[in-house]
């Protein structure tokens, strides 16, 4: 029993780490476009360089170029707004804990932890009076789910030749969820809920090259292909109907009956992500650089008889975006020139696998990143504002502000001798 009610804690702490949307109780939730803090200030999903000038630490290729060992962590805040309600939900939560190590400037190594899909989600419908043998009774339900799904990723970059690298990773999938269904009943909750768990892992494919080099202009292209090595699988916890008495989110010994049945469901090919994604950078003399960039998402899982809010689940997803960088100097002496501006427009559209209906998300951000310290310390911070909707159903309103803190230091670069 406590490991169960210990189990469940932890899963109501990550409902609350981000803010919820309706859209997140379809399938798995949505799943993150976006995880480093530079990259969320472009709005761009990782390929094209967002950091520093040649350098995105969301695409393992490009990491040769960076000139110090990095420890860099992203941290989100969200609110959302649904519909035409006055008041927004916020939550918050890392986005990205990372560390990569340049090695001779041709190869690197690196280890990171993200979030890959959203879903927590919370609605509820509008309440109703009935009166039974003489008495007023008001009811309505709520509808709540949380977690999902993490990835610890190991990958490393090695060189193809002067003007081309590669970047292999792999992601080990993991993590656990809670879809919850309550009914309300003057003021009394009755509730029936799962708890799924989950396993798999992915492979991703990462590609930057050199296309074009003159005085004034550099062109770069860059890729990325991710197939799934193993389709995530669990178990899945059904928990009968209980009376919460003491309204603490779990069953335990205060709540009625004493005792409730735990079906235990082995699940299998729940989800099987694969995307191809192509960017393409210009950068000019003056450290301004233009970009866009483009992915193809799906989910090729064929196993959908799994419990979620909404009987329905996300199948594709496409991303097209693009911006504008101006990168500071690391060395400049006035500290305005060393402020790293980002500007991005970004336009999504999630597909529903049975329904066929479209998610579409439009939005803009914008950010900065500031270097101090002789290492290439930076602080970045974005902000993100759109809107998500589906048509002649839900709008919600988004803003979201990120801040992301990445610490440098001299590995496997030799030191100069004391004078």
């Amino acid at each position: 029993m406590f490991s169960r009610n210990r189990t469940i804690i932890f899963l109501l702490l990550l409902g609350f780490l981000n803010a919820q949307s309706v859209f997140n109780a379809y399938g798995l939730g949505l799943s993150k476009s976006t995880h480093h803090t530079a990259s969320a200030g472009a709005g761009s999903i990782g390929l094209v360089p967002t950091f520093h000038p040649g350098v995105s630490f969301d695409n393992p290729a490009t990491w040769p170029g960076l000139q110090f060992t990095y420890v860099s962590g992203s941290y989100s805040n969200r609110s959302i707004e649904i519909g035409s309600q006055v008041s927004s939900n916020y939550g918050n939560g890392f986005d990205k804990i990372q560390f990569v190590i340049p090695i001779q400037n041709r190869f690197a190594i690196g280890l990171s932890l993200k979030p890959v899909n959203d879903h927590n989600a919370y609605f509820k419908t509008d309440s109703t009076r009935i009166n039974f043998q003489g008495r007023d009774l008001i009811f309505n339900k709520e509808f709540r789910s949380g977690g999902g799904i993490l990835a610890g990723s190991f990958g490393f970059a090695i060189p193809m030749n002067d003007r081309m690298g590669l970047g292999l990773s792999f992601d080990k999938l993991f993590g656990s969820s809670r879809d919850e269904e309550s009914l309300i009943l003057n003021s009394v909750h009755y509730r029936l809920f799962n708890i799924k768990t989950y396993s798999g892992s992915v492979f991703n494919i990462n590609f930057a090259g050199k296309f074009y080099d003159a005085k004034n202009v550099i062109v770069t292209g860059y890729a990325r292909i991710s197939m799934t090595r193993e389709p995530v699988s669990g178990t899945q916890y059904q928990f009968d109907l209980f009376e919460d008495i003491n309204d603490n989110y779990s069953f335990d010994t205060d709540d009625y009956p004493a005792t409730i049945d735990v079906d235990t469901v082995k699940v299998s090919n729940i989800y099987a992500p694969s995307s191809f994604s192509l960017g393409l950078n210009a950068g000019f003399n003056n450290d301004l650089n233009v970009f866009g960039e483009f992915q193809l998402w799906t989910d090729q899982a064929i196993n959908g008889k799994y419990t979620s809010i909404y009987k329905d689940q996300i199948g594709s997803k496409s991303h097209v975006g693009g911006g504008l960088v101006k990168f500071g100097k690391m060395g400049a002496r006035s500290w305005q020139d060393r402020i790293t501006m980002r500007f991005g427009i970004f336009k999504e559209s999630y597909l529903l696998k049975n329904s066929g209906r479209k998610i579409n998300e439009d939005g803009i951000t914008i950010g900065f990143g500031y270097k101090f310290a002789a290492t290439g310390n930076q602080l970045d911070i974005a902000y993100r504002t759109g809107a998500r909707f589906m048509t002649n159903d839900y709008k919600e309103s988004i803003q979201e502000i990120t801040i992301g803190l990445s610490l440098g230091d001299i590995w496997f670069l030799r030191r100069r001798a004391k004078q």
